[in-house]
């Protein structure tokens, strides 16, 4: 019974901390990832603030965000990605449906690509499913999604991914570290400024300090990402924290 209650509290321990956390883009989830969860809140409507600092071989970019989540079923984002051109991201994701611990959800990326520059539109739909696992006897979160974009000029219009996570050293971080993994052929954005999946997909790998409540309904949490790390040109070190107001 002991051994049942501990491992029960692993796996809302891996709920809470994905959900809780945002992408490069602004949204619920990994690293470049989505997730099929919602940021949770219980009373009123959860509000989230995310700023990421990015380095790369292009130099460094900055993105801050701000996502709100209504009724742990649908959240939005706006973020913006300032690196050498000014980019526009606004996502959408509504959570369908929830059976035991399997959450499907839709979900869409707009982005206006360099704003006052190139003003270039593009859209991302996408379908993602997120469940319990079990890594190596260890409990995770694993996430499918397929998805398709539009934009002009694009090698690939057929996006697909796979993200898991799952805690890192237990024992010495007492279940409070995991570790991400996510890969496919789709990046935080269509044009993103580190980590672009364009060419041959891309890998990344992260760690995720899970959320402390320091106030009242207040969270605070930090991620350490390596972005493509097969690819030199893409290859990228990303720093970020959220602050999640779940009322």
């Amino acid at each position: 019974m002991k051994r049942f209650l501990a491992v029960s509290l692993i796996l809302l321990a891996c709920s809470v901390s994905l959900s809780a956390n945002t992408t490069l883009a602004g949204t619920s989830g990994y690293i470049v990832v989505p997730s099929a969860e919602v940021t949770p809140s219980t009373n009123a409507s959860a509000v989230t603030t995310a700023y990421s600092a990015t380095f790369g071989t292009s130099g460094a970019l900055h993105i801050p965000a701000l996502q709100l989540a209504f009724k742990d079923t649908f959240e939005t984002s706006l973020a913006v990605d300032i690196a050498d051109n000014t980019d526009l991201l606004l996502n959408a994701k509504w959570r369908f449906s929830k059976k035991g611990t399997t959450s499907l959800a839709a979900g869409l990326l707009g982005q206006w690509s360099g704003v006052s520059d190139t003003n270039q539109i593009s859209t991302q739909l996408y379908l993602v499913s997120t469940f319990d696992s079990s890594i190596m006897d260890h409990p995770s979160k694993t996430t499918l999604l397929v998805g398709y974009s539009l934009m002009k000029g694009m090698n690939s219009d057929i996006n697909f991914a796979l993200a898991f996570q799952t805690p890192l050293l237990e024992k010495t971080f007492k279940g409070k570290v995991d570790f991400l993994m996510d890969f496919g052929n789709v990046s935080y954005s269509a044009t993103p400024s580190a980590g672009n999946a364009d060419i041959r997909g891309l890998v990344n790998v992260g760690i995720r300090l899970l959320p402390i409540e320091f106030l009242k309904s207040t969270f605070i949490s930090v991620d350490i990402r390596a972005l493509d790390l097969f690819d030199h040109q893409g290859r990228a070190l990303s720093l970020g924290a959220s602050i999640s107001f779940r009322p």
